[in-house]
């Protein structure tokens, strides 16, 4: 065994402690978790983790598989078509308008060359808005906007990376042809969508002619990371790939002939492989942060950062506009698509990539200070806008209000499906599908969580009855008003 395993093995697992840490406090003082990760990376553990560092390797080839085949597999494809147009409008014209405007911008106000400057507003377009998306869900946000926040990122981290090693190929060379430029990228995208519905049919058709809920998570875990590296071995979009593979087994290969225990398994293990990649990425984003090197670079930062504000604001207010019937995005839905716009890995992992010289012979230029920028925007976005975002929903008024009597509801509707669940828990013992010991583990845990159910119910019920009970005082003392105001009236005319 080499001797820098061992070293890698406690790295990972204090790395793991911190993960679990962080997450206990977060449920405490109610910060996004992964904008907590970034701050407690960020200012409390460089020290102890100098030797740990984020590469393009680690994000590119072990994290982001992980990430957007998590990701998509848990994307409605219905849903999906109902949000096409915007998404594909933000995700493919918006990064290319995105890439022009925060170029323009550096290029003009902080002097960077054209190549440079373009190449960071490539770089920076790729949008990771999983810091927000646990938080959609908690205040109620309609699903729609979710979806379109969700699916944008998806599908722009392949636009992203694309367009980025086609301005990198054309500074390393020396030369660069519009017309060559777009012709590749539709040739990239095109190969990568061949690619991931041939493995995600393929690999969907694998899941129903094997029983075994390992063997359909190895499949899965297979499909993920071999559509990646097949793309990447045939020069196109790995991350467009891994999101169409994600979505044939998500919606076909999950859907089809698989009984309840894989398809669980599956989605369980993914959610757990998905938590993993996130946590570990966003604790490393902020321990590869240099909080010194940021606060003297901060003016750079701060143009960066405004400049991709400016171009997110340019795309979201001028693309979707055009966009009528079912698929037309509400104006109130934009400031949150704007400020929900955060940056994260992916732009790490490109400005990482870049090579320390340019045609074998002289240094790079500006490569430091695009590595500074880079830092310095995701490192603002994930902590001013992931904490800020939480209001900002709440003042559009797109936070879901739910009454005690509705809350009532769902607490009845989920103990209706937990009984169930454990009626055909029992169901499963009977035929021996379950051993002795699985029954007992489940069946104690499906009790726990039907008697909470009940407790929750009958708490919400009480303060419906409650509710009901203030507005009918309510209503009594305002019609005691009304009967006391007519003889006042009549005493009044008989004088």
């Amino acid at each position: 065994m080499p001797e820098d395993v061992p070293t890698i093995i406690e790295a990972l697992i204090e790395l793991l402690l911190v993960i679990f840490v962080v997450g206990v406090v977060a449920q405490r003082i109610r910060l996004p978790y992964t904008v907590l990760l970034v701050l407690v990376g960020l200012l409390g553990f460089q020290p102890g983790f100098h030797h740990i560092h984020l590469t393009p390797d680690l994000i590119l080839t072990v994290f982001l598989p992980v990430l957007l085949f998590e990701g998509a597999y848990n994307v409605s494809v219905t849903g999906l078509r109902r949000t096409l147009l915007p998404i594909t409008l933000l995700a493919v014209p918006g990064v290319f308008l995105g890439t022009a405007i925060t170029g323009v911008i550096v290029h003009l106000v902080i002097g960077l060359a054209w190549p440079q400057a373009l190449l960071f507003g490539a770089l920076i377009s790729s949008t990771d808005p999983i810091a927000v998306v646990s938080l959609f869900k908690e205040l109620g946000v309609p699903r729609r906007l979710s979806l379109i926040v969700e699916g944008e990122s998806l599908f722009n981290d392949g636009a992203a990376i694309t367009l980025f090693q086609i301005l990198l190929a054309g500074l390393l060379t020396g030369s660069f042809n519009i017309g060559a430029g777009i012709l590749q990228f539709l040739l990239t995208v095109a190969g990568a969508l061949v690619i991931g519905v041939v493995i995600g049919y393929g690999g969907s058709f694998l899941l129903r002619i094997v029983d075994s809920p390992q063997i359909q998570i190895m499949v899965t875990l297979i499909a993920a990371y071999g559509s990646y590296l097949v793309a990447e071995h045939f020069n196109v979009s790995g991350a467009i790939a891994v999101v169409l593979t994600a979505l044939f087994f998500g919606n076909y290969g999950s859907t089809r002939g698989l009984n309840p225990r894989g398809v669980y398994a599956i989605s369980v293990n993914w959610e757990f492989l998905g938590f993993i990649a996130n946590s570990l990425i966003f604790l490393l984003i902020g321990i590869e942060m240099d909080p010194l090197t940021l606060l003297r670079s901060w003016w750079y930062i701060l143009i960066a950062f405004l400049a991709t504000l400016v171009a997110r604001a340019f795309v979201v207010y001028l693309l979707p506009p055009w966009l009528r019937g079912k698929q037309r995005v509400p104006h109130s839905y934009r400031p949150v698509m704007l400020w929900g716009g955060l940056r994260g890995a992916v732009s790490l992992a490109l400005v990482l990539s870049l090579p320390f010289t340019l045609h074998n012979t002289q240094v790079f230029p500006d490569r430091n200070l695009l590595q500074v920028m880079t830092f310095g925007v995701v490192a603002a976005s994930l902590v001013l806008q992931g904490v800020t975002m939480r209001p900002l929903i709440r003042w559009l008024g797109l936070a879901e209000e739910k009454d005690p009597q509705a809350q009532a509801e769902s607490a009845r509707a989920r103990l209706l499906a937990v009984e169930g669940a454990m009626l055909m828990l029992s169901r499963a013992h009977d035929r021996s599908d379950i051993s002795n010991l699985e029954y007992e583990r489940l069946s104690r845990s499906y009790q726990v969580e039907h008697d909470q159910l009940e407790e929750q119910m009958r708490h919400f019920e009480e303060l419906a009855a409650d509710a009901e009970e203030d507005d009918a005082n309510d209503a009594g003392d305002t019609s005691d008003a009304g009967r006391t105001d007519k003889p006042q009236e009549a005493s009044g005319q008989a004088t």
